[in-house]
């Protein structure tokens, strides 16, 4: 009987060690970015992820307000009524660039 109540112990604790370790990989961080609030989650079994460390640049950006201050300073200027906005230009041309897309 002893030997029943130990593997069950044993048990229980791997499962409650499983369910914490689960419980801290999918602890979510809200992030607040320019385009709005996103939540980022850590997964400590992945080994790539397709937007890296970009959600919390962004926060960054928008937090400090460098990325809003560059788009107010910007000297470019569309006419055009099918121009797009200089925001989206810069944010698109600073995506590229942090994609490694300019040389």
């Amino acid at each position: 009987m002893g030997e029943i109540k130990f593997e069950k112990k044993t048990l229980i604790e791997a499962i409650n060690t499983t369910l914490q370790e689960t419980e801290q990989t999918a602890a979510e961080q809200s992030v607040a970015t320019p385009g709005g609030r996103f939540h980022a989650r850590w997964d400590e079994g992945g080994s790539a992820t397709a937007l890296g460390q970009l959600p919390f640049f962004a926060e960054f950006l928008e937090v400090s307000g460098l990325f809003a201050r560059w788009v107010d300073g910007c000297p470019m200027d569309y006419t055009s009524p099918n121009a797009p906005k200089v925001v989206d230009v810069l944010g698109t041309w600073l995506l590229s660039i942090l994609d490694g897309q300019a040389h």
